[in-house]
């Protein structure tokens, strides 16, 4: 008979149990935005612990990379201008070792600061990233021209420009030799330029 009790104490309290872990569950999912909308979504808990992002955990590595990568490889090209143009300009302060130093120690600080400004932007920042993301995204989405469409509509720009370029030089002649028939235009100079042309 003991044994019947302690059976159903044990049992009544693994009850409690699992009904105070339905109720923890319970609580820790919210409704959906819209009232109609039953379905239950488990609420954000925010970032564990030790759960922050390093400074070498790329934000979404794996989208934007040819956006990122030629983004980077220009801001690289303008950073090494930029170290270039300041080691040339420091040479004014003389020629011992001291401004070689100072022009080294410019040069490389530049290129680290920037270097290092350039990666927090193209792999660290969500905004940046984001906006690169979103751009290869839509660049991917342009119906570029194809090949003989270009030399197509190449053809008729040359077509245009070399007929209105004969078509100009004949108006200005004809317009010369009627300023020159009625006048306006005096001397002989013109007309004998235009027979040895022709």
């Amino acid at each position: 008979m003991a044994t019947q009790h302690r059976d159903e104490a044990k049992g009544a309290s693994g009850a409690g149990a699992a009904l105070a872990e339905k109720e923890r569950h319970v609580s820790d999912v919210t409704f959906g935005k819209n009232d109609g909308d039953r379905s239950y979504t488990p609420r954000d808990s925010g970032p564990s612990e030790g759960a922050g992002g390093g400074f070498f955990d790329i934000y979404k590595p794996s989208q934007g990379y040819y956006t990122r990568i030629w983004s980077g490889v220009l801001a690289g090209s303008l950073v090494l201008w930029m170290a270039y143009f300041l080691y040339e300009k420091l040479g004014v302060l003389g020629t011992g070792t001291t401004t070689r130093y100072i022009q080294v120690g410019v040069a490389t600080g530049v290129i680290i600061v920037f270097g290092l400004l350039t990666y927090w932007l193209l792999a660290l920042n969500r905004k940046v990233c984001d906006f690169l993301i979103a751009t290869e995204g839509e660049m991917k989405k342009v119906n570029w021209t194809t090949r003989k469409e270009i030399i197509g509509s190449t053809k008729v720009v040359v077509f245009v420009v070399i007929s209105m370029t004969v078509l100009l030089f004949v108006v200005d002649i004809a317009f010369m030799l009627f300023f020159n028939a009625i006048g306006i235009l005096k001397g002989e100079g013109v007309i004998d330029a235009i027979k040895r042309i022709f």
